[in-house]
């Protein structure tokens, strides 16, 4: 029978076994017969908690050291976002979401000429949408967010056209009442209040972790979204590798958004990334008539081994266009 100890089998083969069979519910046997089976001197409780840490390094080994597995999408720029189906392959596979910036556009207050403008309050409805949708599809276990240039338009715009005073009432960006605070929409038109819950109380079973930052750190890599912005290929990124090292930060590889460009390259015993943008770029006419590059769609899926360490041939820069 399965459940029967096998004499080909090492110690270690058999509890993991047994673990795997009673979690999943294909044993019929308590805890206390499976260490009468297996001839150990230790409590049912200490073998069942052990367990659940057998089955978790195995599930380690046999990932070939992956630890952490990293999904960052940055420059959504809703409501000008890929669909969620671009991220399929992932499904499951996600330990960490992190969004890197730019989740929204700001259209409404933007500089740049519009022949049509989203609203503001608008944009943080379908931002608020989009990254539940996203969550839901991807299953992670953790979100981690930073802002971009984009989104603290929202702070600029305020500071602008409000009294000091009321500015103190009032988030730095959309993100923090996405994410952390909350908001109602007030439809004056119809005369109708909607609360709209943060999404750290939409999901009670996943952490969420806006930074209140452009940039944050998940094991030896540097994700950031600068407002700074240089021409040349991978440049920004160079520049914001050296800003972190005279910043006195210790880090192996940084992720960049912002400059709407896919790349890799490696400076010393740094790996550099550009990540792109997940956004639908023949929608986005920010360099029209300006002679620049053309903008790339893309995303970093990013596998960590349990030191934080990028693993190389686990890491995959994923360009679209």
């Amino acid at each position: 029978m399965e459940y029967i100890r096998k004499d080909n089998e090492s110690d270690f083969e058999s509890k993991l076994r047994f673990a795997r069979l009673k979690l999943i519910d294909k044993v019929d046997l308590d805890w206390e017969e499976i260490v009468g089976i297996l001839g150990l001197n230790c409590s049912a409780d200490h073998l069942r908690k052990v367990s659940y840490g057998l089955i978790e390094y195995d599930n380690y080994l046999k990932d070939n050291g992956v630890a952490i597995r990293i999904l960052s999408i940055s420059d959504t720029h809703i409501p000008f976002q890929l669909p969620i189906e671009t991220f399929k392959d992932y499904i499951g596979q996600v330990d960490i979401l992190q969004l890197n910036g730019d989740i929204v556009d700001m259209q409404q207050i933007s500089k740049f000429p519009k022949t049509y403008r989203v609203s503001v309050m608008e944009e943080i409805i379908l931002g608020r949408q989009y990254v539940i949708d996203l969550i839901e599809y991807i299953k992670p276990k953790k979100v981690v967010v930073t802002y971009g240039n984009h989104d603290i338009r929202f702070q600029n715009y305020l500071s602008k056209n409000l009294d000091s005073d009321l500015l103190e009432l009032m988030p730095q960006t959309a993100l923090d009442l996405i994410f952390v605070d909350g908001f109602n929409h007030y439809d004056k038109r119809n005369r109708a209040k909607t609360w709209y819950e943060p999404l750290k109380k939409v999901f009670t079973d996943i952490e969420i972790d806006y930074t209140g930052n452009w940039f944050c750190q998940i094991g030896e890599t540097i994700y950031c979204h600068p407002s700074a912005f240089s021409s040349g290929i991978l440049k920004t990124a160079e520049k914001a590798m050296y800003f972190f090292r005279n910043e006195g930060y210790v880090f192996k590889s940084l992720v960049m958004a912002h400059t709407h460009r896919v790349g890799e390259f490696v400076i010393g015993n740094t790996t550099i990334f550009e990540q792109g943008t997940c956004s639908d770029v023949t929608k986005l006419h920010y360099s029209d008539g300006r002679l620049t590059n053309s903008q790339k769609e893309g995303f970093l899926y990013t596998c960590q081994d349990e030191n934080g360490n990028v693993i190389k041939d686990k890491t995959r820069l994923v360009s679209l266009n």
